[in-house]
């Protein structure tokens, strides 16, 4: 089946580059692409607050909780911050 794919210039400029890198079509490149990423398993669970079956970036839960944390005022507890002494803080 043929379909037409819209890329940004500068990506598809780099995915030709490693195509002929490899010596690969684009096409080829493109396919396998979209297979791994169809057989990979989701990356963000339901509890996350991902609706079921949606897909989202595995780094989108942790961002999701640091927002919640820095909305509440408990964004960085724990983490222990060392102060400079007086004398150095007045350059």
């Amino acid at each position: 089946m043929k379909a037409t794919i819209e890329f940004d210039d500068a990506l598809y400029r780099r995915l030709k580059i490693e195509a002929a890198k490899r010596g690969r079509t684009v096409r080829e490149m493109v396919a396998e692409g979209v297979q791994q990423v169809l057989d990979a398993p989701p990356s963000v669970s339901a509890d996350h607050g991902a609706a079921a079956g949606t897909w989202q970036p595995a780094w989108f839960g942790s961002l999701a909780r640091y927002g919640a944390a820095v909305r509440t005022g408990r964004a960085g507890q724990g983490r222990r911050v060392r102060s400079w002494p007086a004398a150095s803080r007045r350059l």
